[in-house]
């Protein structure tokens, strides 16, 4: 039985055709190709499928055909004249079907499309978190009882364009993170009311949680850190994407107590690298972590995530933060400025020498990330460790608790927070006292299966062309 969800997709397309012969490159290796068969009422008729990145190729009697399958709709569907399974794409208000040895295909579809059954598919078990936007789930895949953390967006929250291009962006940045220290999304959900993004299930807490009950670093240890985060912060450079808000509650750990495995997450202030600084939110970050010449309003480039990795080091070899002030305006300011004091840090002289570069004020003068990876205090760590040497780490957690998160992530965008206040022209939102939101388990499993319900079963195997489709926190951690 074949089903038709009757709501209009968040991500429905305006386009005039189904093939929009999207150019491609024919250097581009394609992912998978395989021979497929699209069915009419009269015949059956062979093609060729090919996936190259986003795009879908076929080739038909010596032609061929290209559309861009990006936040398409995507559905399993049936045969109606021998059963066999099939794929159908929804782009607007048209439909392409394609029928034979589907699963390959279809898992590389996935990625880049929309699907619109999460309740057949998953089962929510228990809630991790919540904001104000998004509510973070633990959930089970009904096939393979393998468990992951759902991100679920209450669409109604994120009703303004520029809410939904941040949520938009934040999913096409995910979707290029093919990295160990990178959080990974699996696939896309929609249904009426809500969208789900299947993430991996970090089980190991955030770095400040592990910071608050530890005592001990080797310097080591942290050298390991800082550089497994540089490698993944390398690989989304290499994307063309600035993360903007690393900080200890946004590196998580991937199994409890594993500090040889921390993840980057929470990509909501992430954005692609504009020559021309037009970014869709251009100040954002968080206070006493952020590169001076954001606060300055002047302009960035990839050297903003090196500084943010210097205040990280810092933390970790002196037990406190960098910026410190009585309130948050006076945190901004003093972040803004840039003046450390490195007197008082008991750590080698490699160590600081790598961390005055990291945190130079002057971008033009801070160390490139490629340089920094070069650095002696990575190569002579391990020689240090075997002489000498524990830094003791008795972390501030109050006050890196108290500090609070300036401009928007895609989940904080359109509405503050409780608290609140405005510096010099900033939002301020404390990203851990988050609202509760209106929904629970049973109201999602509700919204979808009253969806299914209403919907008409379709009989026909040729394309519809009317289709009425238009669209980290706890020891289970993805951050909102």
């Amino acid at each position: 039985m074949n089903q038709k969800y009757c709501f209009k997709s968040y991500f429905s397309q305006q386009c005039t055709q189904f093939w929009d012969n999207t150019k491609i490159d024919k250097t581009q290796k394609y992912i998978m190709e395989n021979l497929y068969y699209i069915q009419t009422p009269f015949e059956t008729i062979p093609c060729n499928l090919k996936v190259i990145k986003k795009n879908l190729v076929m080739e038909q009697d010596d032609r061929q055909y290209s559309t861009n399958v990006e936040n398409a709709g995507l559905e399993l569907i049936t045969s109606d004249f021998n059963n066999d399974q099939g794929v159908r794409i929804t782009k607007g208000n048209y439909t392409f079907e394609f029928f034979g040895k589907i699963k390959s295909i279809f898992d590389q579809l996935k990625k880049t499309s929309i699907q619109f059954n999460f309740t057949q598919r998953y089962t929510i078990k228990k809630m991790i978190a919540k904001g104000t936007f998004a509510t973070i789930y633990l959930a089970e895949c009904r096939f393979t009882q393998n468990e992951y953390a759902v991100k679920c967006f209450e669409k109604r929250h994120i009703s303004n364009e520029k809410d939904r291009k941040n949520l938009t962006k934040e999913m096409q940045i995910l979707r290029l993170m093919n990295h160990n220290q990178l959080l990974t999304i699996y696939e896309v959900f929609e249904n009426s009311n809500y969208i789900y993004f299947i993430q991996e299930l970090l089980k190991g807490g955030d770095l400040h949680d592990y910071l608050e009950r530890s005592e001990k670093l080797s310097e080591l240890k942290v050298s390991q850190i800082i550089y497994n985060l540089l490698n993944g912060i390398q690989y989304m450079h290499s994307q063309g994407i600035l993360h903007r808000d690393i900080k200890p509650e946004n590196l998580i750990l991937r199994q409890k107590n594993n500090l040889n495995d921390i993840v980057i997450g929470d990509f909501g202030l992430a954005d692609f690298y504009k020559f021309d600084g037009n970014y869709l939110y251009r100040r954002c970050g968080t206070p006493g972590y952020v590169a001076p010449e954001i606060l300055r309003g002047q302009p960035y480039d990839y050297k903003v995530d090196i500084y943010s990795i210097g205040v990280l080091l810092y933390i970790l070899l002196s037990g406190k933060r960098p910026f410190v002030g009585k309130n948050n305006q006076q945190t901004v300011k003093l972040n803004e400025i840039g003046d450390i004091n490195y007197d008082d840090i008991d750590c080698s002289q490699e160590a600081l020498s790598l961390m005055k570069k990291m945190l130079d004020s002057q971008p033009e003068n801070r160390i490139s990330i490629i340089s920094a990876k070069q650095h002696p205090f990575f190569i002579n760590a391990q020689k240090r460790d075997t002489q000498k040497s524990k830094v003791t780490l008795k972390l501030d957690v109050k006050s890196i608790q108290q500090q609070e998160q300036f401009s928007v992530s895609p989940i904080l965008t359109s509405r503050p927070l409780n608290r609140h206040s405005m510096i010099n022209n900033f939002t301020i939102h404390t990203p851990r006292q988050l609202p509760r939101l209106s929904h629970d388990v049973k109201t999602i499993i509700k919204t979808e299966q009253n969806e299914i319900h209403r919907s008409t079963v379709s009989r026909q195997s040729h394309s519809r062309a009317n289709l009425r489709l238009n669209n980290q926190f706890n020891n289970l951690n993805i951050f909102v």
